[in-house]
């Protein structure tokens, strides 16, 4: 039987899961529809992320219920290249099209990662546990160079529709 703070940390990491689990599913469905073969690399590539998180998370879970401690021994964050931007480039930026199923799964994804980044900083500050804190801390960090990169995309695509709409910079 575990104690009341491993089972919090064990919820906390169960809920990483499920968060990390969505997005995954958003992009990989996203990656299967889209015809776009720019847009298809960029969504297996953040789908391959959030499926390296899942993966990481549920090797910590496994720790908690086997020995009752997270265990980080074979985390290297700096090896872990998390982000899309090597595929947003602009043959990318050229094909998606306003108001087209790929610019809806960037708004989505957008919230997906704004939440996700909200729930890990608020797990890491909530934990007095300092390998807990550190996991989050991480997640957090590459969900917002996964939403940076989704930022930049939704921001030039909106400069494109008010431009087409002729509406010049104030």
């Amino acid at each position: 039987m575990t104690d009341a703070k491993t089972q919090s940390m064990i919820q906390a990491v169960k809920d990483a899961i499920m968060t990390e689990i969505k997005g995954q599913q958003l992009y990989s469905h996203a990656a299967s529809t889209t015809e776009d073969p720019s847009a298809k690399a960029m969504f297996t590539a953040l789908a391959r992320d959030e499926d390296e998180h899942v993966a990481l998370l549920q090797a910590q879970y496994e720790s908690l219920l086997t020995i009752g401690k997270i265990d980080l021994s074979k985390v290297n964050p700096a090896e872990v290249d998390h982000g899309a931007g090597h595929v947003i480039d602009d043959k990318f930026r050229k094909s998606i099209k306003r108001g087209n199923f790929e610019m809806a799964v960037i708004g989505i994804g957008c919230d997906l990662e704004n939440k996700a980044i909200n729930y890990y900083k608020t797990e890491a500050e909530k934990t007095d546990n300092a390998d807990l804190k550190q996991l989050f801390t991480w997640l957090a960090e590459w969900e917002v160079g996964h939403l940076a990169q989704l930022i930049d995309l939704e921001k030039m695509l909106q400069d494109e529709y008010w431009a087409d709409q002729g509406f010049s910079p104030m």
